[in-house]
């Protein structure tokens, strides 16, 4: 698995413009200023290496990747581990992933390393077919959450959109940054929410720069 692993998460890094190399299928080397200051092990473990130790912006860097390297590795590992869907005129090979409430979490690998596409199914009476997909492309924590309402696990209601988190994260740069009031209780409840939110949203910074470009800007 740890090539596949290696190649989805230095794709999605690539997106973000991070430079990583594949060291033989050992390690994930990456690279800050032309420099290799972490790595990646197999098993999703991220050391910080000597060149990047007391650098700031390699923190932040660790920070980015450890994020990645969570979510790629989740869905890289629950495809390498599951069984094909087996369903009437269903040409693709897609991974069954979770099947409860009638409702279907599949994944499949889109290959020449166009990365992975997620889809959640409604079985017909029979259990023989499938339909009414709603596809995911790059977004796993987006079909699951789908996977969530459409079998019943989870109301819709109890879930927010990429959207609405993106606007809560917003939010909470403000407050930290301009409430002198918070208490140390509330501060670190803020900061494990965003943290949440950085795991959950995978391209939450894209989203932010987005949003900040299309505002409404007022008239003077």
């Amino acid at each position: 698995m740890a090539q596949q692993f290696f190649e989805e998460l230095s794709r999605c890094l690539r997106k973000e413009q991070i430079e990583s190399y594949n060291k033989e299928d050992r390690r994930l080397e990456i690279f800050l200023h032309g420099q290799p200051v972490l790595s990646v092990s197999p098993g999703n473990e991220v050391f910080m290496l000597p060149s990047g130790s007391k650098n700031p912006e390699a923190n932040e860097l660790y920070h980015r990747v450890a994020i990645a390297a969570d979510r790629v590795f989740e869905y890289v590992e629950a495809m390498e581990n599951t069984p094909l869907l087996r369903a009437r005129g269903l040409d693709n090979k897609f991974h069954l992933l979770a099947d409860f409430g009638g409702a279907v979490l599949a994944g499949r690998e889109r290959g020449s390393g166009r990365g992975y596409e997620f889809v959640t199914w409604i079985w017909d009476y029979e259990r023989v077919g499938v339909s009414h997909g709603h596809y995911y492309e790059d977004d796993f924590a987006g079909a699951k959450r789908d996977f969530a309402v459409r079998s019943g696990l989870i109301p819709k209601a109890s879930l927010f959109s990429n959207e609405e988190l993106t606007e809560i994260y917003r939010a909470t740069d403000h407050l930290l940054a301009e409430d002198p009031n918070l208490n140390d209780k509330q501060i670190r409840a803020i900061q494990e929410a965003r943290i949440k939110i950085e795991f959950s949203v995978p391209d939450l910074d894209t989203q932010l720069e987005h949003r900040q470009d299309y505002s409404p800007q007022m008239e003077m």
